[in-house]
């Protein structure tokens, strides 16, 4: 009986004509054209500026720094959706004049929907343009030198002679690739013999690799006057690693700009194949 009833009613009601229906689809879908603009350049310029400040400083993914600007952005979208209705209104936009009960026809309600969806997606696909405005690699670039920098001093070397037959080195830090390597090489080109190496991750994600060593010539443990010297040697080659990381950023940076100036190149060339002159005889 009350679908009946609906039914009724509904066919009552003077069906809008095909003018009203349009403006009323531009009316509603232009206010979501600004809103999808102001919400993608708020959370692209948010979430670059966290990247690139907060999530140096902390350490923070760039997956976060995006889904804090998506909150900015969000927040943002709220607070100026007053504005960019009334300046809407004040554009001069068509007025559809459909009545309450022709709002509530089930076709107008879905014109209204489907027009606010596409504003919002047209909004936003115009935002895209600010990345044409920032360095989309800064942040790695920065994050990269934040790292090599906090590791100079970050490690720290315990060596002791428990061991009557050998001496024990024992570096703590973060966990950078080629580290071991690296500290490996310094004792061996500084007269020592490794006989032991044992690797260990702590809970921090820390880790804490430990040498075994003895003197080359002697094939004894290091004398406790030299145990400074043998320390010092191991925590310069934990500075060299750090080193590395700074040679790899620069080196990225060298390899981003020749990779921009191929592009420029290759692009010049497709221009000039593709355009054909004849002169005159």
């Amino acid at each position: 009986m009350q679908t009946k009833a609906e039914s009724s009613s509904s066919s009552d009601v003077t069906l809008p004509t095909d003018f009203q229906l349009r403006a009323h689809y531009i009316s509603n879908s232009i206010p979501f054209v600004g809103f999808g603009i102001v919400d993608q350049t708020v959370m692209i310029q948010a979430g670059n500026a966290i990247d690139c400040t907060l999530g140096v400083t902390f350490g923070l993914s760039t997956l976060s720094a995006a889904a804090v600007g998506g909150l900015i952005s969000n927040v943002s979208g709220i607070l100026c959706g007053g504005t960019l209705e009334n300046f809407a209104k004040k554009a001069g936009l068509p007025n559809s004049n459909l009545t309450a009960a022709q709002r509530n026809l089930p076709f107008v309600k879905r014109n209204r929907l489907l027009s606010q969806a596409a504003g919002v997606l047209f909004g936003c696909t115009l935002g895209l343009v600010n990345l044409l405005f920032i360095d989309t690699e800064r942040s790695s670039h920065l994050k990269l030198q934040q790292l090599s920098e906090d590791n100079e001093f970050a490690f720290e070397v315990e060596a002791n002679n428990d061991d009557p037959d050998s001496t024990e080195l024992i570096v703590r830090g973060p966990d950078n690739d080629g580290l071991l390597a690296s500290v490996t090489a310094s004792l061996s080109l500084g007269g020592y013999s490794i006989l032991d190496v044992s690797a260990h991750k702590l809970k921090d994600g820390s880790i804490e690799d430990k040498f075994r060593v003895v003197v080359q010539g002697t094939k004894k443990r290091v004398d406790d006057d030299d145990l400074r010297k043998v320390s010092e040697l191991v925590l310069d080659a934990t500075k060299e690693n750090a080193l590395l990381l700074k040679a790899q950023v620069s080196e990225l940076e060298s390899l981003n700009e020749q990779l921009q100036q191929r592009v420029e190149h290759l692009e010049s060339v497709l221009v000039k194949r593709r355009v054909t002159i004849r002169k005159s005889l």
